[in-house]
């Protein structure tokens, strides 16, 4: 389950959630981009309270309309992977979104979560229509995703740092959607 982060309350609870995982990771964490499409992975637990249900937070995401000279881009820029430079990026400029903030909190990993960001890219993708996501993700991150989404996914380049490795990665939308198989897959394993 997710939810678009439309109100103050939902953008503090994103911008905790985030910061928690910046701070375990000893990650910077980079400004948050005014223009970007926020979502928060959450799950529901029952109360004892008759009409009252908890939500734990367990995962984020931004999506960030992509600009070159964006100074909330977390993907271009020095000591960053040039995408600017990509035909096809430049061709399809106004369709392409950075990933950013992409997280989900150890106590959710490897129990069948990861799954649950797939509600979130369909969402994203049937109201935004991007032919392409770019973004620097984290080693662990990319292999899923590439697990998840398959040859849509493309890593261009490893940046190593400190304490681990990024990989620059471009998402071809449009070839992942015309996989109706694959799609229809994911649909249904997100369902579950």
């Amino acid at each position: 389950m997710f939810q678009k982060v439309e109100s103050k309350k939902d953008f503090k609870t994103f911008k905790k959630t985030w910061g928690k995982v910046c701070r375990k990771q000893k990650w910077h964490n980079d400004p948050y981009s005014p223009d970007g499409i926020k979502y928060n992975l959450k799950q529901s637990h029952s109360s004892i309270f008759p009409f009252k249900n908890r939500e734990t937070i367990f995962g984020t995401i931004e999506f960030i309309p992509y600009s070159p000279g964006n100074n909330y881009s977390s993907v271009e820029g020095p000591n960053r992977y040039s995408f600017s430079t990509l035909p096809a990026i430049q061709e399809n400029q106004g369709r392409v979104w950075e990933i950013d903030k992409l997280c989900l909190a150890s106590e959710y990993q490897r129990k069948g979560y990861f799954e649950s960001f797939f509600r979130v890219f369909d969402d994203h993708i049937n109201t935004y229509q991007p032919k392409f996501y770019i973004a620097l993700m984290e080693k662990k991150f990319y292999r899923m995703m590439r697990i998840m989404f398959g040859l849509a996914i493309e890593g261009k380049k490893e940046f190593s740092g400190h304490n681990n490795s990024l990989i620059a990665v471009i998402f071809d939308v449009e070839k992942l959607m015309d996989d109706r198989k694959k799609v229809d897959a994911l649909k249904k394993l997100a369902k579950s």
